[in-house]
């Protein structure tokens, strides 16, 4: 039957999902759909309608749900840390982030990754990403009105680009490029690891909106050169998000930065296979980010995930304790009847066998009472009857 996959790539207007299923002679997409919010609503009322229509479509009973919300609603920096051990770096983290934070650490989810960099001093090369935990929680109890718990929560786009960095045939230096409606987001890879995260404005209007893309990647780029211990430089450039498609971006773009651009297609160029192909409803702009995210699971790649501290996934104990503990009460009552009538049963047949045992004897000892010493009455049973048959044969003096 295989194991499903639910990958939700929630954005700033519209629901994309991609349901996969892992299976030993493939994976199989089960179903897809795009779900724009409706005109003129509040985020979470057309979040919720996305999802109500979702539930109507999909059965996500037992399913392995990876989320992804807008990465506009985080906050990224590249910073040095004077530490290479994983709990050291947690512990600093906060403290490095605070004076470039616009809200207390105290409010933020942390999550980072690491940038190996050969011939590194002893300091760390990271890629911090935090979170309003108010904006968290509130995504995860929408979820849970449509009984979605995801085991992992993480940044739109960059599941796109972890698969991506799996892909053997990319440039050694490669940008990816999430474009939204107005916003962009810049994921740079080198020798297939992420060393920049970064979201840029485009604009609204859709005349202007590349002009402008590409001057903040520009921007971005120059910046990242001035802070960082190394060069960024990319040499081609991978385009997805629900804006990227259809309006002349690639070429556009490729005049603009000098820079070979193409859009991305994951079905085409994944490193996890997928065995069947969607009908014309796919388009792969739309529906990148949400397959990436069912592939990255499948895949085993570990990366950005703010389901820690409050939001763990280990709270599930809390929340389900009285129901855990009630079914191992039940379990131990049903394992000590079973052993209890285990018992009962042993110790009634060893009362029925000991009973044939001194009914046997019986037997032989009245049908042999010459015999004083009883060790193992059926052979010694058998040895007289033969001694009474041999007897019977030849009767003394014959």
């Amino acid at each position: 039957m295989g194991k499903k996959y639910l990958g939700l790539d929630i954005q700033n207007n519209a629901l994309a999902a991609v349901l996969l299923n892992s299976r030993l002679k493939g994976n199989w997409i089960q179903a897809h759909a795009y779900i724009p919010f409706p005109e003129q609503t509040e985020w979470n009322s057309g979040l919720a309608s996305a999802l109500e229509s979702l539930a109507a479509q999909f059965d996500v009973t037992g399913c392995v749900c990876i989320v992804s919300f807008p990465a506009d609603q985080v906050y990224f920096r590249n910073i040095q840390v004077p530490f290479k051990h994983a709990k050291k770096i947690r512990q600093i983290l906060p403290f490095e982030l605070e004076p470039s934070m616009p809200l207390p650490v105290d409010r933020l989810i942390i999550d980072y990754l690491k940038i190996d960099i050969e011939n590194a001093a002893e300091n760390t090369e990271l890629i911090a990403a935090a979170v309003d935990a108010s904006r968290l929680e509130s995504y995860l109890e929408m979820l849970s009105e449509f009984d979605i718990d995801p085991e992992i929560v993480t940044v739109g786009g960059y599941p796109a680009a972890v698969c991506l960095s799996l892909q053997t045939d990319i440039p050694a230096n490669t940008l990816l490029v999430d474009i939204t409606n107005d916003k962009g987001t810049l994921f740079g890879l080198s020798s297939g690891q992420l060393v920049l995260v970064r979201s840029v404005p485009s604009g609204s209007v859709a005349s202007s909106r590349l002009k402008m893309l590409c001057q903040n990647i520009e921007r971005t780029l120059y910046a990242l050169d001035e802070v960082g211990s190394y060069g960024f430089k990319p040499d081609k450039i991978f385009l997805t998000g629900p804006v990227s498609a259809g309006n002349g971006f690639e070429a556009e773009m490729a005049q603009q930065l000098e820079i070979p651009t193409q859009q991305t297609d994951l079905i085409k160029d994944a490193a996890v296979r997928i065995s069947n192909r969607p009908t014309e409803s796919w388009k792969a702009d739309q529906m990148d980010n949400a397959l990436a995210l069912a592939l990255m699971e499948i895949s085993g790649a570990k990366g950005l995930n703010f389901r820690k501290g409050p939001f763990a996934i280990t709270k599930r104990w809390v929340e389900h304790k009285k129901r855990i503990i009630r079914s191992g009460v039940l379990a131990a009552v049903a394992l000590l009847l079973l052993l209890t009538n285990i018992t009962i049963d042993y110790y009634t047949q060893k009362n029925r066998l000991n009973a044939l045992n001194t009914q046997i004897i019986d037997i032989f000892q009245s049908t042999f009472p010459d015999v004083k010493k009883v060790v193992n009455p059926l052979h010694q049973m058998r040895e007289k009857m033969k001694e009474v048959q041999r007897a019977s044969l030849f009767p003394a003096g014959a």
